[in-house]
């Protein structure tokens, strides 16, 4: 950790971070975000652990999704608190895992209040004073109170999400609206990025 990049706890020398899709809800009550993320990884070197960067999330669970359908429950590790860099994830591996290989996790979470990355308006906060608003803002290091992430301008990925928002309110994200459906009282917007970015 800190090898690569000073300011990210994640161990970027042995994985990777291929794509990342996120399935949210938004809770404007709780200004929270709640759902998982799922996260294609390829090894970099022959590894039995993942380490992310988290900032003030509540992890719930981890599991290692395997190719044939299995899901194996993965121990949770995150003991290891910096005042500026947050709180590493580190996730290990039931069977160490071979250089190239590609494999998927995905982790259960909610955000809360403090990170940085995200932003709640009241009502009355906004022009039109009718309904609340979020937006997210990631720049510089903020990405790991959004999700759990490598997060380092070194580490480029594809992503795609589900966000569901009550209605009548619309969700927007820096990538390609993929369609919407109703669910009750909620709109499920899908994103899709295919250009690798940054987190």
């Amino acid at each position: 950790m800190f090898e690569i990049d000073p300011n990210s706890q994640s161990n970027l020398g042995d994985v990777t971070t291929l794509h990342a899709h996120l399935d949210l809800a938004v809770d404007f009550a709780a200004s929270t975000l709640t759902g998982t993320a799922t996260l294609e990884l390829q090894a970099l070197t022959r590894t039995k652990q993942v380490v992310l960067d988290t900032a003030y999330l509540a992890v719930k669970s981890a599991s290692l999704e395997g190719a044939d359908g299995s899901s194996a429950t993965l121990d949770i590790d995150m003991s290891t608190v910096h005042d500026v860099y947050g709180t590493a994830l580190r996730l290990v591996l039931p069977v160490p895992v071979d250089k190239d290989t590609r494999f998927k996790i995905i982790i259960s979470y909610e955000t809360t209040p403090k990170g940085g990355a995200i932003q709640f308006l009241d009502q009355e906060q906004t022009l039109g004073k009718k309904h609340p608003y979020l937006f997210t803002q990631c720049e510089e290091i903020h990405a790991r109170s959004l999700f759990p992430c490598q997060d380092s301008p070194s580490v480029k990925i594809s992503y795609s999400a589900s966000i569901r928002v009550p209605k009548p309110l619309t969700a927007l994200m820096s990538a390609i609206s993929t369609g919407s459906v109703d669910d009750g009282d909620f709109t499920v917007f899908s994103f899709e990025q295919k250009t690798t970015i940054p987190s």
